[in-house]
């Protein structure tokens, strides 16, 4: 007769993903912790409706605003249904403005390379899968994981710093850079197919009912913009990729990458809000003698100046106007 193992003898893998089942619920809270934390980079939502947290012990931010949140969790719980059947070649988080639905910013999560499980072998333990490929499926350790998640949070947060500002709804025409009046941006989550996956034939279940298929591309480029900036002038600007971070952690494997379209710089780049408020505050100033004297000047680009050239032997001015 054999006997029990005790309860405080059995090993412990609490630490290790070991099901294919358990890989995709990290990766979709992954999935979930990021889309809030673009959010509240790219300034889509007010940055006091969003709640500072920690994610895989990095601060990050959650919205907290309950339609915005249900629509989140409704969407990420559809692309975890197609992410069991192993049909999504990539999960894109796409910015884009309102007025002619065109998409201004893509950050892309490749999950590619993501091992492709039959749904009934889910929770079968990687270790143990009786297949060609069984050898290279290993346990995941979370603690590895969270630490890959922490970094990539961190290259998420920084890469954003980098980004041409999206358009804000209130930035005026400017003829200095060509921008154009500013439209209102929204978002979506978006999914690629593998080119092998079976497309859903016949009655579709509830959330393969939540996808539709997206709009192609125009077959018109936009016009090219020179010097759409400042600090970025002399160039012809299309298109342009930035990577952000490669994982690997036992069998997830995903590339994360964000796209800018040649739309995005065809309008203003938004004026901060504390340099509205200077320029406003410049303007109510009087020193006596106004733009021609002592007085400041107020520049967008460089700030205040002082119109009267240097003379180190002038006698400070008193600040009232010609008696």
């Amino acid at each position: 007769m054999a006997n029990a193992t005790h309860p405080s003898a059995a090993p412990n893998n609490s630490h290790l993903l070991t099901t294919q089942r358990a890989l995709l619920d990290t990766l979709t809270s992954f999935l979930t912790v990021c889309t809030h934390h673009i959010l509240f980079l790219r300034n889509l939502y007010p940055a006091r409706s969003f709640l500072a947290t920690r994610a895989y012990n990095y601060p990050v931010r959650q919205s907290r605003h309950p339609a915005v949140c249900g629509w989140i969790n409704d969407a990420i719980a559809a692309i975890r249904s197609q992410l069991a059947k192993s049909t999504v070649d990539k999960v894109q988080l796409c910015i884009y403005e309102t007025e002619q639905n065109r998409v201004l910013e893509r950050w892309t999560f490749d999950v590619h390379a993501l091992a492709a499980v039959s749904p009934r072998d889910q929770d079968m333990p990687f270790d143990e899968e009786d297949d060609a490929n069984s050898s290279n499926n290993t346990p995941v350790n979370v603690a590895d994981l969270e630490a890959v998640f922490r970094a990539t949070l961190s290259r998420i947060t920084a890469t954003s710093a980098r980004l041409r500002p999206l358009p804000l709804p209130s930035s005026e025409p400017s003829s200095s850079n060509g921008g154009s009046k500013a439209p209102d941006c929204s978002f979506t989550l978006s999914i690629e197919l593998r080119s092998a996956a079976d497309r859903p034939v016949g009655r579709l279940d509830k959330l393969e009912r939540a996808w539709i298929v997206a709009e192609p591309d125009s077959f018109e480029q936009p016009p090219s913009q020179q010097e759409v900036d400042g600090h970025r002038g002399g160039r012809e600007w299309g298109a342009t990729t930035t990577p952000v971070r490669r994982l690997e952690a036992g069998e997830l494997r995903m590339e994360v990458w964000v796209e800018e379209s040649a739309a995005k710089f065809a309008y203003a780049i938004p004026q901060p809000a504390s340099d509205r408020a200077a320029a406003g505050g410049a303007r109510e100033m009087n020193y006596g003698e106004g733009m021609t004297g002592y007085g400041a000047r107020f520049d967008l680009e460089n700030g205040y100046e002082d119109v009267r050239g240097t003379d180190i032997n002038r006698k400070p001015d008193t600040g009232r106007g010609p008696m």
